[in-house]
């Protein structure tokens, strides 16, 4: 006799905030069995993890064209479907487990998986123990960008978080004001 296995639980909600006392950004993950992650982004930390969400997001686009100009234009256009289709407005529900603990896990590395068909697999990991794997499609590598461009936006970091797939990334040293020594 076989018995149904259970679906794996979905990401439900993601909810990040800034905490100017500890500069960090708080990122919370929620998925549909009621498991919360939560974990500290520090300024470093999102400059080394925005060309990756850029890799992925690329790579969705490059499964429709080959084309770099198309690519970017594709990414730019499934950016602002994803976004204009998202719910940033409802509240975060809260979840009731928290297999990390209810400490935020400082994240210290990011690992990228072979793409899947429809999904592509992103593992953000403290510097030891347990991080998380994320399977996202196209739309929630998009809304997750917006998310933390948004909330690095309101940190004031000065980094420059382009969507466009091929943008370099700055050296997160040299952006924003010019830096005066004395």
């Amino acid at each position: 006799m076989n018995t149904p296995t259970a679906a794996p639980p979905r990401l439900e909600q993601f909810n990040a905030a800034y905490d100017a006392l500890l500069d960090r950004i708080l990122l919370r993950i929620r998925t549909s069995d009621g498991a919360e992650y939560r974990f500290w982004i520090t300024r470093r930390f999102l400059s080394l993890l925005w060309p990756v969400l850029i890799k992925m997001a690329d790579g969705f686009s490059a499964r429709k064209s080959a084309d770099p100009l198309t690519r970017s234009t594709l990414a730019e256009l499934a950016h602002g479907a994803a976004v204009g289709q998202a719910d940033f407005s409802s509240q975060y529900q809260d979840g009731t487990l928290f297999p990390l603990g209810e400490e935020p896990v400082l994240l210290a590395r990011i690992s990228l998986k072979a793409p899947g068909k429809d999904t592509q697999t992103i593992m953000l990991l403290p510097n030891q123990g347990n991080g998380i794997n994320l399977d996202l499609d196209e739309n929630l590598v998009h809304i997750l960008a917006r998310l933390l461009q948004q909330t690095a936006t309101a940190a004031e970091w000065g980094l420059k978080l382009d969507i466009s797939p091929g943008a370099t990334p700055s050296d997160p040293a040299a952006v924003g004001a010019p830096r005066l020594l004395h």
